[in-house]
């Protein structure tokens, strides 16, 4: 525990006892920011309201599939006090009317807070969190409304997860309200270093298509060909083989500035192949192959703390998929314990926000240093 950050951790489902256990550990007259990541089976309503009310500080984050953090729980929770934090707050309320320019006004908004428009956000002193529905199907618009709107600062984030076999929907919370369809904003005005953190351990193989049909997140053609009929023959070209039925542990992969931006194979059919992000026709995608998930984790969060001289908060937003990867691998402590190193805080998030773009298979999230 550091005296200006506070992490914890609530076992259970039921949202009046989280709610009392988080407000008795986080109360504090300089709290200044809470950040929640509830498991999904918790009621949202009652949970956001409760703790907006209990806390008076914002109170924002999204329910997930599973949380992050240095102890096992449910819940997971940081609180930030004192004077070096400022913090602005937008909602993007019902997204599916205006994806693009909700997200940018909610960026405006939080700016706003803060005395200054979006266009005046400072990256030395700024940065942003972006928490979205992520069963909205409107995540790729709230990436690019929100960080187009202030492209000068960094903007990490990631998307509410729930179980996708259940009805139940995933949420995003902001000022008591517990919102679907939504997304939420958060600038930060801090007077201690941080640095946003990035962490992808997918490698490229000699596998590369041209997506020449598709729709959103559905590709019907690759190379020209029936897409599944196409991945079929680019798997087995690698040595490999593709068994629809499981997750796979291939992806594909845009490169843009040298970067790899993944996005996972969601669902498989006879004959479409359904992403966890969007692409276009004329995009070219590169087969992707795990590499060392537990290394290149190891590595980029080190790179950040040493970036900010040492971690006193470390928030992750890390892809469902890098989990089953840990599970079908037996890495799962190794994963937390990696984790575990620094005060880390987070969710197991249905798509990553790293600046305009929606990834896959990813970690993103941020460091802030003691100062």
């Amino acid at each position: 525990m550091d005296g200006i950050v506070r992490n914890v951790t609530v076992a259970g489902l039921d949202a009046d006892v989280c709610v009392r256990e988080l407000a008795d550990r986080l109360a504090g007259a300089e709290l200044r920011l809470v950040i929640v990541f509830a498991d999904w089976r918790i009621d949202p309503y009652g949970l956001a309201k409760g703790l907006q009310k209990a806390l008076g500080a914002p109170v924002v984050g999204c329910s997930a599939v599973g949380v992050v953090a240095g102890s096992a729980g449910t819940v997971a929770a940081v609180g930030y006090y004192g004077d070096w934090l400022r913090v602005g707050i937008g909602v993007a309320a019902d997204l599916p009317k205006s994806p693009l320019a909700r997200s940018r006004d909610a960026m405006e908004r939080a700016a706003e807070m803060l005395g200054l428009k979006a266009s005046a956000l400072d990256p030395q002193r700024h940065v942003a969190l972006g928490f979205v529905d992520g069963n909205c199907g409107h995540e790729e618009a709230f990436c690019i409304g929100s960080a187009a709107a202030a492209p000068q600062i960094r903007i990490a984030g990631g998307s509410a997860s729930n179980d996708h076999t259940s009805s139940r929907r995933s949420f995003v919370w902001a000022n008591g309200e517990a919102l679907a369809d939504a997304g939420v904003v958060v600038v930060l005005e801090s007077e201690l270093p941080f640095e946003s953190v990035t962490s992808c351990h997918l490698v490229p193989t000699e596998g590369k298509t041209v997506v020449t049909a598709a729709s959103g997140r559905l590709i019907e053609e690759l190379d020209g060909m029936p897409a599944v009929k196409r991945l079929h023959q680019l798997i087995e070209k690698l040595g490999g083989t593709l068994d629809t039925a499981q997750p796979s542990e291939y992806a594909f992969a845009r490169f843009v500035g040298g970067k790899p931006y993944v996005r996972s194979m969601h669902a498989i059919d006879d004959h479409q192949i359904l992403l966890a992000s969007s692409v276009e026709p004329g995009h070219v995608l590169h087969v992707m192959r795990p590499g060392d998930l537990i290394a290149q984790t190891q590595r980029d969060l080190a790179l950040a703390a040493e970036r900010v001289g040492g971690v006193a908060s470390m928030l992750v937003f890390s892809c469902v998929a890098r989990h089953w990867e840990a599970q079908a691998k037996g890495l799962e402590r190794a994963l937390a314990a990696t984790y575990a190193v620094y005060p880390t805080i987070g969710f197991q998030s249905f798509g990553e926000q790293t600046g305009t773009l929606l990834v896959n298979h990813t970690l993103t999230g941020l460091a802030i240093g003691h100062g």
